[in-house]
């Protein structure tokens, strides 16, 4: 079978991907690569993605064993990212910069979990380091834009790794890898430690959080497998300690108090009448068209 060969190439050519076209789309941008995680980072790496599936699989036999991306000129980091992105599609990927080649700068899909210090290219602006010393290292999609989302949490004393919390669209798992602390598992709590594995799958409602209040700094590989590609499902995440819910995914964004939802029994009993919910988790009546019935105080 034969070796598939990616091009990033400055020149546009014929059948190119246009990922300079997308670049400045999603970042605003023509040369940097956006520090942080999530948006606009896994939009992009959906882009890309798609666009590859349909240039560069190996068993495309029209691409004759070579796909060109159209790049802008991009920073170091920022080209790193890309070439990522395409080593998953290509046992070789060059570059080709007014029309010289470089040498095959494929990149094997590995990070390392345990070292903050030596990154290499775009995990530097992928990690954030607060004052207090606790770190977030955001390993996606440095491991490709898959439904399951990996970071890196180094938690330091006295803080937490994320709100109590529950996912309703999300299988999440966490891996102690160094130190120790508490797990709060809905209204129990538990020491971990190195080695632990917790399992938090979608369905039951856990609310789970993990503090470092036993003298230690925790280091946590954060795991979520969700039921689609990664941030295209939605979800709903609960927060019992705030006594709010969280609507999260693609075009899908917003905070929501607990005190303002009703039961099932009285959407469903009021749900074609006229009304307006407040707040409260009330109503006032409404006489809004195609209302017949008005719902009263």
């Amino acid at each position: 079978m034969m070796n598939m060969k990616i091009v990033l190439d400055d020149q546009v050519t014929e059948r190119s991907v246009r990922a300079d076209l997308a670049w400045e789309l999603f970042f605003k941008s023509k040369t940097e690569m956006p520090k942080g995680h999530g948006e606009p980072l896994l939009p992009f790496a959906n882009w890309f993605w798609d666009e590859m599936g349909q240039r560069a699989g190996r068993l495309m036999k029209y691409s004759k064993g070579e796909a060109t991306v159209t790049i802008p000129p991009l920073a170091p980091e920022a080209l790193d990212f890309v070439v990522r992105l395409a080593s998953f599609w290509a046992d070789e990927v060059y570059v080709r910069k007014r029309g010289s080649l470089s040498g095959n700068m494929w990149r094997r899909p590995v990070v390392n979990v345990l070292d903050d210090d030596t990154l290499e290219g775009a995990e530097r602006p992928l990690t954030s380091r607060k004052e207090t010393g606790s770190i977030d290292r955001f390993l996606m999609p440095l491991l490709g834009p898959g439904r399951a989302f990996f970071r890196v949490r180094v938690v330091e004393k006295d803080e937490s790794a994320a709100r109590f919390h529950s996912h309703s669209h999300v299988d999440e798992y966490y891996l102690i890898l160094t130190g120790k602390g508490t797990l709060r598992y809905n209204g129990s709590e538990t020491e971990v430690k190195a080695g632990d594995l917790i399992g938090k799958p979608a369905g039951p409602e856990v609310a789970t959080q993990l503090i470092a209040d036993r003298g230690e700094r925790l280091r946590i590989l954060d795991m979520e497998v969700w039921h689609d590609r990664a941030q295209v499902s939605k979800d709903i995440l609960v927060n019992p300690d705030f006594k709010e819910l969280l609507l999260s995914g693609s075009g899908w964004g917003a905070i929501v108090p607990e005190e303002s939802l009703i039961t099932p029994e009285d959407f469903f009993s009021h749900y074609d009448q006229g009304y307006k919910r407040t707040k409260d988790g009330g109503w006032v009546p409404s006489k809004n068209r195609g209302h017949k019935q008005t719902r009263e105080k």
